[in-house]
């Protein structure tokens, strides 16, 4: 999950704010809309998963299994974050298009962007401290 976020923020949405209005209005309605679907499952899984490998590190030594529970309350978070977040401005955003685009637009993604940088750092350190959790064990 990590990357995909990483990706959007520092490569995606910087490219699609140098395009024409209308088209940068258009993909940005398009793929919140893309991302709207699939990332409830995207993030649901990498929960899951995250969960998955904390429980076998269980009988592992503390400091693994400590940063491992960690990074799955990071994930949590960062899911919930983006619930009360990004996610309604997601929803708007869903609906714009260049004739109905609302006249605070720019002040509506650049909150999105910085919700989704916050959640993207989070996100950063959850992967790290999963990462370490299975250098140490």
């Amino acid at each position: 999950m990590c990357g995909s976020e990483l990706n959007l923020g520092a490569f995606a949405h910087p490219a699609l704010k140098r395009q024409p209005l209308e088209t940068h209005i258009l993909v940005r309605s398009s793929f919140a809309g893309l991302f709207g679907h699939v990332m409830p499952l995207w993030m649901a899984g990498s929960v899951l998963l995250n969960l998955l490998l904390l429980l076998p590190l269980e009988h592992l030594n503390q400091s693994a299994w400590n940063l491992a529970a960690i990074a799955l309350a990071i994930q949590v978070f960062a899911v919930v974050f983006s619930l009360v977040g990004p996610v309604p401005i997601n929803n708007r955003i869903t609906k714009w298009t260049p004739e109905s685009v609302p006249k605070d637009w720019t002040a509506q993604e650049h909150r999105w962007d910085v919700y989704h940088w916050l959640r993207t750092c989070g996100l950063v350190v959850a992967f790290a401290l999963l990462a370490l959790s299975v250098g140490v064990r």
